[in-house]
């Protein structure tokens, strides 16, 4: 069954996709495609192990910085797991934006399948993201349908005036731009994450955000409006993204 973008309208972005599994793997890949919802190996899609012998440097370049720091907080046991797993499966796509998600479709089967097949666990670096076995399996897998808000996150970091930031990760896999709203009040928190769901959900479905596109929501002031903003090179999103303004 197709994973249908029923908001689909074309986009020069790209889509972009990075998950790692971690654990032991067999050289030969069989993988069922009816176990796995699998057709195929979407375009540009790169899958590589990194072990001792090969690149170890790059696989333990996963395992430091901030994400790991936390997991190992979190969660010592997988930490450990993951600690002790002697390669790991990058499987990464940079492509042209998809008028369905298939592609997402079989990534998440290719991925899973890995997972079944000497896996530990599933790292997804943009969306901030260590997934245990069992997460991956209930929250992403076994409902056969895209779960978009599991490859999602909307990120609230405090200002100085008080206010808060709302800002997201995880579109570039829908090759769609990511969303910021500054000075959010405690008053309209409610509110402005709702409108971010909304339009992740809107973009993930192929819908496109215009440049000066205003907004009109139940709840939220009538002079907001969106920019365009940024490049992939942006550290705050790895990310082109969408400035809403409040006026």
């Amino acid at each position: 069954m197709s994973w249908e973008r029923i908001h689909f309208s074309s986009s020069e972005n790209r889509i972009f996709s990075f998950f790692v599994v971690f654990g032991a793997f067999e050289e030969d890949i069989s993988i069922s495609a009816s176990k796995y919802n699998f057709s195929e190996i979407p375009d540009n899609t790169d899958i590589q192990k990194y072990h001792d012998g090969a690149a170890p440097e790059y696989r333990d370049s996963f395992r430091s910085g901030y994400l790991w720091e936390e997991i190992c907080d979190k969660n010592p046991k997988l930490a450990e797991e993951i600690r002790n797993a002697p390669s790991c499966m990058v499987i990464s796509t940079d492509t042209g934006d998809q008028d369905t998600l298939d592609y997402l479709r079989n990534l998440v089967g290719l991925t899973t399948y890995f997972l079944d097949n000497g896996g530990v666990c599933v790292y997804e670096p943009q969306r901030f993201k260590w997934w245990t076995p069992a997460e991956w399996t209930e929250n992403i897998f076994i409902h056969k349908k895209p779960k978009i808000f599991e490859h999602t996150t909307i990120l609230v970091s405090e200002q100085e005036n008080g206010n808060h930031w709302y800002h997201t990760r995880g579109l570039r896999l829908f090759a769609r731009p990511e969303i910021s709203v500054h000075d959010v009040t405690d008053e309209l928190a409610g509110n402005v994450h709702e409108m971010i769901n909304r339009f992740i959900e809107f973009q993930a479905l192929g819908g496109i955000i215009e440049n000066g596109q205003s907004i009109k929501m139940k709840g939220l002031p009538i002079s907001m409006w969106c920019e365009h903003k940024g490049d992939e090179d942006d550290p705050d999103f790895n990310n082109k993204h969408v400035e809403i303004h409040w006026q």
